[in-house]
């Protein structure tokens, strides 16, 4: 098979690159000059729709696009919302459109994200059924995204929404849900449940599409471990030693009212969220598909 992976070089895109070349001709998308981890490498600024096109025209015979480059949510200079639609929406929007225009593809994947949901303090677990209620430029964008391709894409496609990813060398989105300044922290008796995917699910989701193409047309699925945490499991993950503190519930949510009525940052509305209630995304609905091991 030949893939197309876009943002080739990123946390997933390198971890499917490279769990999947020695069996698949890989082809990567990327803003640097030079990767040489896959078979063919193209520099190519997804927000220059001739760029994609030249990249497609050459390759007409790709069998699969996983789409996983995106401006996520401490990436680059410029994290205004024009930039957030810009690279997750406008991108995503001509490579559908060049996708059903130049390329006959058995399954278009896009990596999306849990936080289309939206977060609520009134809902604990979050199913693809459920409606989605975006709040950040970077869950709008990807949402928009998703409704796109579900509108306009002539093809199989299959979307990804992905819980926060970690593994044994990307800790990063652990790290932020248990550390301030390299000091260890948690909420009250830190037992707040929530899900995280490993990215070792990512891999095994898309070898699911990839050997039963034919039978997957349109669909969305949550990707996540099957195991729920809480945040001393977090701990547990992390194996820091050192200083260790615990934050009363009520200082958390005292900042979460401060900040509604007055500054209303976004980044502290979503985290203090995170931190007082259950965020849990089932994965059972790819998990009945499959035999894997999550």
């Amino acid at each position: 098979m030949k893939i197309l992976i876009t943002g080739v070089y990123g946390v997933v895109g390198s971890f499917l690159c490279e769990s999947l070349k020695n069996e698949h001709e890989i082809i990567g998308i990327g803003r640097r000059d030079i990767y040489e981890n896959c078979h063919k490498y193209y520099k190519c600024d997804i927000t220059d729709k001739e760029e994609v096109k030249k990249v497609f025209e050459e390759n007409k015979d790709i069998d699969f696009i996983i789409h996983c480059a995106a401006l996520a949510h401490n990436k680059g200079n410029d994290l205004s919302k024009d930039r957030f639609m810009k690279v997750n929406y406008e991108a995503t929007k001509y490579i559908t459109d060049l996708s059903n225009e130049i390329l006959n593809l058995k399954n278009f994947i896009f990596i999306s994200t849990i936080s289309v949901y939206g977060e609520r303090m009134d809902k604990d677990i979050y199913l693809e059924t459920d409606q989605c209620f975006p709040k950040s430029p970077y869950a709008v964008a990807k949402k928009k995204s998703e409704e796109y391709i579900q509108k306009n894409y002539k093809g199989n496609y299959t979307i990804f929404r992905l819980a926060p990813v970690y593994s044994k060398e990307f800790m990063l989105n652990i790290q932020r849900r248990t550390e301030i300044k390299g000091i260890q922290y948690k909420v009250g008796r830190g037992e707040a449940k929530l899900s995280l995917c490993n990215i070792e699910n990512i891999f095994k989701s898309v070898k699911y599409i990839m050997k039963n193409y034919e039978d997957e047309k349109e669909n969305i699925y949550n990707i996540s471990d099957k195991k729920i945490y809480d945040f001393n499991d977090l701990f547990l993950l992390k194996e820091k030693k050192g200083i260790k503190i615990v934050i009363p519930k009520f200082a958390i949510k005292l900042v979460s009212i401060i900040n509604k009525n007055t500054i209303k940052n976004q980044f502290i509305y979503e985290n203090t969220i995170k931190l007082l209630t259950d965020n849990i995304y089932s994965s059972s609905k790819i998990n009945k598909k499959q035999n894997e091991e999550y």
